[in-house]
């Protein structure tokens, strides 16, 4: 049953058996007070004993819910999963690991209660994170200008505030290898920020590693944009107009000069030819793959924000 005030709060779960509980009391504790609220904790098939922890939340105290993945599908995947299963009017995202104090939470949701947006990303007043999710960050910033529409440089970030409907929608669409902020971008326009606080790690090691780095470049670069795609056939059009071009060039060379050219020139010509009829057709296959492989990404994301009412109520 969901609530026009009901508060969700989806924390993706991975090796944090150690820190979880602590997590979990601080939020319940400081933003329980505040008004109906849930915490919609996701298990992204961790391989501790954390759902132990997390199954011992639950029962507990029935604000906890919780989902146990089968495996580990990374963690923008189990965020999605957690926006599908949240039932709040307000759902916002935060870590496992502590560096998102309460104080994150209560100022991206008023940011988005106060506002006329759909989603408000918290930014970092201090970054207590290694050197390589820096790097990170700011890579994915500048990438984010082209591939996702990020034109006026919001800095995203694992604090968000969704408004219920869209979280909802986000989780229904999300494709096998999914990059939220694509998603996100994709279905609104109406995005802004607000700062917020971030702690140092209290306890465990950060589980942000290279291969999770490498994997969140990929699906950057391949959810919802075909920019790699758009290279390959536009460098596929270039490589078969310069090839056709320097065929052309050799054959007026062949009959201004009235001799047939030499054996290893008329195998170059031959095969640059060749190679320009096999770039362009390539070229054209790389224009229709990336318009069906963003179709089939982009389905569910049409959200209607909001609609008129007919006469009869409906």
């Amino acid at each position: 049953m969901r609530s026009d005030d009901l508060l969700s709060i989806v924390v993706p779960v991975y090796r944090s058996a150690a820190y979880l509980a602590d997590t979990v009391h601080e939020l319940l504790a400081v933003l329980g007070p505040r008004g109906p609220l849930e915490l919609v904790l996701v298990n992204d098939g961790s391989p501790d004993g954390v759902q132990a922890v997390i199954e011992s939340l639950a029962a507990a105290d029935p604000r906890v819910r919780y989902l146990e993945l089968g495996a580990n599908r990374g963690q923008h995947a189990a965020i999605l999963r957690g926006l599908e299963a949240a039932r709040g009017a307000w759902v916002v995202t935060v870590d496992d690991d502590g560096q998102n104090p309460p104080e994150a939470v209560t100022r991206v949701l008023e940011a988005l209660r106060a506002g006329g947006d759909d989603v408000v990303y918290g930014r970092f007043q201090s970054t207590e994170q290694t050197g390589l999710r820096i790097l990170a960050s700011r890579l994915n910033r500048m990438l984010s200008s082209v591939t996702v529409g990020n034109t006026r440089g919001i800095a995203v970030s694992n604090v968000r505030a969704i408004r219920g409907d869209l979280a909802r929608a986000l989780g229904r669409a999300a494709p096998s290898h999914p990059y939220i902020e694509a998603l996100i971008f994709r279905a609104t326009r109406r995005i802004s920020e607000v700062d917020v606080p971030h702690r140092p790690r209290g306890a465990g090691e950060s589980t942000y590693r290279l291969s999770t780095l490498l994997r969140l470049w990929v699906a950057h670069l391949t959810t919802l944009t075909a920019l790699p795609l758009q290279v390959a056939g536009w460098g596929s059009f270039l490589v078969a107009a310069l090839a056709t071009l320097i065929g052309v060039a050799q054959l007026v060379r062949v009959l201004s000069e009235r001799r047939a050219p030499a054996g290893w020139l008329s195998l170059f010509c031959a095969v640059t030819f060749l190679f320009a009829v096999l770039f362009a057709f390539l070229g054209v296959i790389s224009t229709y793959l990336a318009r069906m492989y963003v179709t089939q990404n982009e389905r569910g994301l049409d959200w209607v924000r909001s609609r008129s009412v007919d006469r009869e109520g409906r």
